[in-house]
């Protein structure tokens, strides 16, 4: 979530300190910056501190389709869902193949993790659909997955990113990287990717 954002969750209640409105409905409805389309620029802006409670304890999901009401009734928020031609990369295997390595049966659980600071990003245990949804948090950016490669892989990237504090210049760029060590190829085009449209949203009032 947004930098300074807590959630807090626990059986029948839910807290949201410090969130803004567009945060709030992409962690709710489960979508990206990128699919959110015809919000009010106060939704980014505006900071809240959002609190449900169910009537007795209630799991997460069920908490969520709370959260959702909440959204409806208090920012009398309206919505619908469209599939529209948007800037996408083609996550496609390169000239010569993959260059993959198979996961071992215990690493299938899929676990990874980055380097604070440094493009860096270790996969075990991945599926393709896993790393596409990565790239497209890095990207901010639909990734459409179209590899055809359907195993469990480890993978490990070395790139360099804005962030990176190494000042390597032979770090390569994100690009480089996945094709040279992946051996796949990210191309940029347009594709479909699923919107998220907000028809209505009204600034709540404090109880």
């Amino acid at each position: 979530m947004h930098n300074g954002i807590s959630n807090r969750f626990s059986p029948g209640s839910a807290r949201w300190t410090n969130v803004s409105l567009d945060a709030l409905i992409e962690d709710l409805y489960r979508i990206k910056d990128y699919q959110l389309e015809g919000a009010p620029g106060w939704i980014k802006s505006d900071r809240w501190d959002i609190e449900g409670k169910a009537a007795s304890p209630a799991s997460t999901p069920e908490m969520y389709v709370m959260m959702k009401a909440l959204l409806a009734d208090r920012f009398q928020l309206r919505f619908h869902y469209e599939t529209k031609q948007r800037p996408v990369y083609h996550l496609t295997v390169a000239k010569g193949g993959p260059k993959l390595v198979t996961a071992h049966p215990q690493d299938e659980n899929h676990r990874w993790g980055t380097t604070p600071g440094r493009g860096s990003l270790t996969m075990n245990g991945t599926t393709m659909q896993n790393f596409a949804y990565w790239l497209s948090v890095q990207f901010n950016q639909a990734i459409l997955e179209e590899t055809g490669l359907t195993g469990n892989y480890d993978l490990k990237i070395e790139w360099k990113d804005d962030a990176d504090t190494t000042d390597d210049p032979t770090r390569p760029s994100i690009f480089t990287a996945v094709k040279d060590r992946l051996g796949l190829d990210l191309r940029a085009g347009k594709g479909p990717v699923e919107v998220f449209v907000i028809d209505h949203v009204e600034r709540a009032t404090a109880n």
